[in-house]
């Protein structure tokens, strides 16, 4: 069978190096963390690495091989119910082993309980609720973390680029703004895997997390990870998100605990949450494209359409461009009405009924004529054909 065996993993100043071995090959994975955290790192085990290459090993039929120990809970939960489960559930990929010695789990100190921000949705109503007064102290967010593993990943050498280094600076004057920690990671795991089989972050970005995150687990008590899906629709599929309950069910070890959040709550109902939060009205940041919102992306123009149903839109002024969408407004409708109905785009089903008042007979039939002009001519919302 083939394996991918950890070598070494050492600090260098605030980084650290992890030495592999696949296919006869040494690589080095780099993975890089901000100046006030290098003393936390934990360099003794390798659990953070078999989370990184977890899904990558299943995906090739590797098994993960070190001299290096594993903590014995970590082992335990992956041997025993995770890999197994997993592997059944999902045929495509394979039953593997972890061959490693075993070393008592660390007591985590709990001082950080996280938090990741991109400034999106998800990520600000996450933040919201987790500080909000009634949320237990011991539970409540001090520290928002910016990962730079793999979400942004253009081409097969660039680790950073003008999007994320936008996106980072964001996240860290919130964190400065409103008296957060803030954690910065870097890594190039997902381009060391990228080698091999291609990079597909729907496929790793839980895994993405908890191979951030396990690095400093003598310091973390628990971490929030936002929903890609309702509680109701937990499944095995390719994207990790649909079963991220029973994941963080098994990395939740010693007193680091792992939390799937907002799966209780719709898009609709967590912009809603947003439209009575200062804080998102100056940086609430979907965008695809560009760093500041373009207000013509696919994200912008849900997010825009759903704040306008909820009659807040003016509130972000300082986010969107407003005055465009006023000036355009029909065409964000006529998206909203073809996406949700002809497209059965599952974010714009969600939106439509905001609109069920405004959406008349007589609507349509301006949207179909549009249409058909639209064929001679070609007109959308970002102005190009």
């Amino acid at each position: 069978m083939k394996t991918i065996k950890i070598k070494s993993i050492e600090k260098e100043g605030n980084s650290v190096i992890a030495r592999v071995v696949i296919d006869d090959n040494d690589e080095i994975i780099r993975t890089t963390f901000t100046d006030e955290y290098s003393n936390d790192i934990v360099t003794d085990r390798i659990d953070a690495y078999v989370w990184g290459l977890i899904g990558f090993a299943m995906s090739i039929g590797a098994d993960i091989v070190s001299d290096i120990p594993i903590s014995e809970s970590l082992y335990y939960n992956l041997a025993y119910h995770y890999i197994p489960t997993v592997a059944t559930e999902r045929q495509e990929l394979k039953h593997i082993n972890i061959i490693a010695p075993l070393i008592k789990n660390i007591e985590s100190t709990g001082r950080i309980v996280a938090t990741g921000i991109s400034c999106g949705v998800d990520s600000l109503y996450t933040i919201k609720k987790h500080t909000a007064d009634d949320i237990p102290p011991a539970h409540r967010v001090n520290t928002l973390v910016f990962l730079n593993v793999g979400s942004s990943m253009k081409g097969s050498s660039i680790l950073r680029t003008p999007l994320v280094q936008g996106r980072l600076e964001l996240a860290e004057r919130f964190a400065n703004e409103y008296k957060y920690y803030f954690l910065f990671i870097e890594s190039d795991i997902h381009l060391f895997i990228n080698k091999y089989i291609g990079y597909d972050h729907v496929k790793n970005h839980t895994f993405m997390m908890l191979f951030s995150m396990y690095h400093l687990q003598s310091v973390v008590g628990g971490y929030y990870y936002s929903s890609g899906y309702s509680y109701g629709e937990f499944h095995f599929s390719e994207d990790t998100a649909s079963f991220d309950l029973f994941t963080f069910a098994m990395a939740s070890i010693g007193k680091m605990h792992f939390y799937s959040t907002g799966g209780d709550c719709e898009r609709v109902a967590k912009t809603k949450e947003l439209a009575d939060y200062p804080p998102a009205y100056k940086y609430l940041n979907v965008c695809v494209e560009e760093v500041k919102n373009d207000s013509k992306c696919f994200k912008c123009v849900r997010t825009m359409l759903t704040l306008d149903g909820l009659k807040a839109l003016d509130k972000f002024g300082d986010v969107f461009d407003v005055d465009y969408y006023k000036k355009n407004r029909f065409l964000y409708l006529k998206e909203l009405y073809l996406s949700a109905v002809y497209k059965n785009d599952p974010f714009m089903q969600e939106i439509l009924p905001l609109f069920k008042n405004e959406i008349t007979i007589f609507t349509k039939i301006k949207i179909y004529l549009m249409c058909i002009k639209n064929r001679l001519f070609g007109r959308y919302i970002n102005g190009r054909k």
